[in-house]
């Protein structure tokens, strides 16, 4: 009899311990599926924040517009120099810049979940300096002034960038551009004009719409001349004149430094 009992008890104690691993592993079950969707809706809202992310950052910020502050140094080349009465190199007296493009990312997602290569094509990139030499004593102590002379290029910009987005919505780019132009500089009733072939190379720091950089430009161009002639336009007889007579070639290069305030949208 005692032995039945204790054959009935150790029944129903397996019996329990059965049901109780049945219910520990439905339980340990349930869990791991918990754990599963909890992943995988931390998997999906990364996905949204990063698609919003890239759309604030990136995508609503790749367009630039800038306007910048211009210092420039002109010289011309050794063969040239009598052309404008210049021996050395000459430095602006104020100038200006416009540049209008687009930064093209070549990756969707940012590497290291912060960083992007792209291709910047600025589309218009206007540049504009003054040149207005000092005063010099003259002949008799009389005091003589320099030409005042115009330089100016259009055309259009395209390189590589890299943009760095460390915290919220700053980022900081570099870039280098090759910046074909059309050149032209004007002085003492002449005026010059060529094919020019710029780069540029800089770096820029913005926080959402604002940004601000700096740029260093350099390039060469040998322009065509041509002067006005004013005994043409000033002779109403003979309309048939000539009013502009060639000079021949002249090269000079330039070196800029732009420093400017852009606007992202």
């Amino acid at each position: 009899m005692k032995k039945l009992l204790l054959l009935i008890s150790l029944l129903c104690m397996g019996t329990t311990l059965s049901a109780q691993e049945s219910d520990q592993a439905e339980t340990q079950q349930q869990i791991d599926s918990l754990n599963q969707v909890l992943r995988e809706m931390s998997a999906r809202m990364d996905d949204v924040e990063l698609d919003s992310n890239n759309q604030t950052i990136w995508k609503d910020r790749a367009k630039y517009f800038n306007i910048g502050y211009v210092k420039q140094k002109m010289s011309p080349d050794i063969e040239g120099l009598d052309a404008l009465g210049l021996d050395a190199e000459i430095k602006s007296k104020f100038g200006i810049s416009l540049s209008w493009g687009k930064t093209y990312y070549l990756h969707k997602k940012p590497l290291a979940r912060m960083i992007k290569i792209g291709l910047d094509w600025s589309w218009l990139d206007i540049n504009y300096a003054n040149y207005s030499p000092e005063s010099s004593a003259g002949e008799f102590g009389q005091e003589e002034s320099g030409s005042t002379m115009h330089q100016a290029e259009i055309g259009m910009s395209f390189g590589p960038s890299v943009t760095v987005n460390p915290i919220h919505q700053l980022k900081v780019s570099g870039y280098f551009r090759f910046t074909p132009s059309y050149s032209g500089l004007y002085a003492d009733e002449s005026f010059y004009h060529h094919y020019a072939t710029f780069f540029n190379t800089g770096f820029s720091v913005a926080w959402k719409v604002i940004s601000i950089g700096c740029e260093w430009r350099w390039g060469t161009a040998t322009y065509d001349g041509l002067a006005f002639d004013e005994e043409s336009l000033s002779n109403d007889e003979d309309a048939s004149g000539e009013i502009l007579s060639d000079l021949g070639k002249q090269k000079f290069k330039t070196k800029s430094m732009r420093v400017y305030l852009g606007f992202r949208f």
